[in-house]
């Protein structure tokens, strides 16, 4: 009797315990934690994630993986591209057409996949399209649906040949007289005339240029490079004895002596990479269009060394995406989850804006901000 009294008595005593010592604490959970994922159209979808997606407006069903978008000037067509595909969509009936269709009937103007860049001539009809890892520029009529050009960026410029070309953001003067186009393959901006289709000129940028825009003025373009290293071939490597001159592993570490000067593997020698903060490096040029001059060369976002609370920036910022202002230039820097804001008249970085979405998960990394677009009255920024 008294040993079972006092088991009792201990037990209660422990339980007494263990709920003084009970803390709550603040969870964040997705709202479709206990749903499978599923496409509700003009109802709550959920994703493979559990987040809820909820269309604002009207929603309609297009091929996977949409890299970029354009607006027909009438407002009446937009236009989205994919990897080797795009999307001709009617904003009236919301129909939408896929080039190449699955019935084979309209063929693909794509040769060889497709990258973000996207944009409308005047007419409205007509479309040039990043041709990605072909290293052209498409030119498509929408109405017809017919290839009306291939514009290569490949070829000789002001005497340099170019080949190997990687066709990536584009955009069209408000004029419509020029294309705008980035070439990640060789780390440049092309100027070429819509008329003639010919390159006028090429102007060396940053490293894998990415994102690309213009002022409103049209008189400076503005190219986001998300490359850290411009990568050199070993020594003495040609496309004749490629196989014999391959190296058996990576050569250096990340941010080392090695990798910085260069090493010596087997009798080969493998160039450095230089520093992951050299100027090319994750940054913003600002390109005077009247000179061809790159005038500023922004590092944006966290620096690499950098403590940021309490921990050192180990990588990049990635800046992928532009939009400008009469005087503000808006930069999204992927692995910051900030936005970088360009005051391009002074030539400063002004401000740093967060993306925050609560205080319980703001110091993780993550987010990704990747597309801004602005309002008309350049009050809103969307992001």
């Amino acid at each position: 009797m008294k040993k079972s009294t006092l088991l009792t008595a201990g037990l209660f005593a422990c339980l007494i315990n263990l709920h003084a010592q009970t803390k709550n604490y603040r969870t964040l959970q997705v709202p479709g934690r206990d749903q499978y994922a599923r496409i509700a159209e003009g109802a709550t979808s959920v994703l493979p994630s559990g987040r809820w997606l909820r269309p604002a407006g009207q929603m309609i069903r297009i091929t996977h993986d949409p890299f970029g978008m354009a607006v027909s000037p009438d407002g009446k067509k937009v236009v989205t591209l994919h990897n080797g595909v795009f999307s001709i969509i009617d904003i009236a009936t919301l129909g939408a057409l896929r080039v190449p269709s699955y019935d084979g009937k309209i063929s693909s103007p794509l040769s060889n996949g497709s990258f973000l860049g996207v944009a409308f001539s005047s007419n409205s009809k007509t479309v040039y399209l990043s041709g990605g890892d072909n290293g052209a520029v498409i030119v498509y009529d929408i109405q017809s649906l017919q290839r009306l050009d291939s514009i290569s960026l490949n070829g000789i410029v002001n005497g340099e040949e170019y080949h190997d070309s990687f066709t990536s953001d584009l955009v069209l003067s408000s004029d419509g007289k020029e294309l705008l186009v980035l070439d990640r393959g060789n780390f440049r901006m092309v100027r070429i005339n819509v008329q003639t289709k010919q390159i006028s000129s090429s102007i060396k940028v940053g490293r894998q240029p990415f994102g690309l825009s213009l002022s409103p003025d049209g008189k400076k373009a503005f190219v986001a490079n998300v490359g850290m290293y411009e990568y050199p071939l070993v020594e003495g490597m040609d496309s004749s004895n490629m196989n014999q001159m391959m190296i058996n592993w990576h050569p250096y570490g990340d941010n080392t002596p090695e990798s910085i000067q260069g090493t010596v593997i087997d009798g080969k020698k493998v160039p450095g990479v230089g520093s992951p903060l050299h100027p090319d490096a994750m940054s913003v040029f600002t390109i005077d269009l009247a000179t061809n001059k790159v005038i500023n060369k922004f590092k944006t976002g966290h620096q690499i060394g950098q403590m940021i609370e309490d921990a050192e920036v180990v990588g990049g910022a990635s800046p992928n995406s532009i939009a400008v202002s009469k005087k503000f230039a808006y930069v999204s820097n992927a692995t910051n989850d900030n936005i970088s804001v360009i005051d391009y008249h002074s030539g400063k970085i002004v401000r740093h804006i967060q993306v925050k979405v609560d205080p319980l998960i703001d110091k993780y990394r993550g987010l990704l901000p990747f597309g801004l677009t602005l309002s008309r009255d350049e009050k809103t920024l969307y992001v």
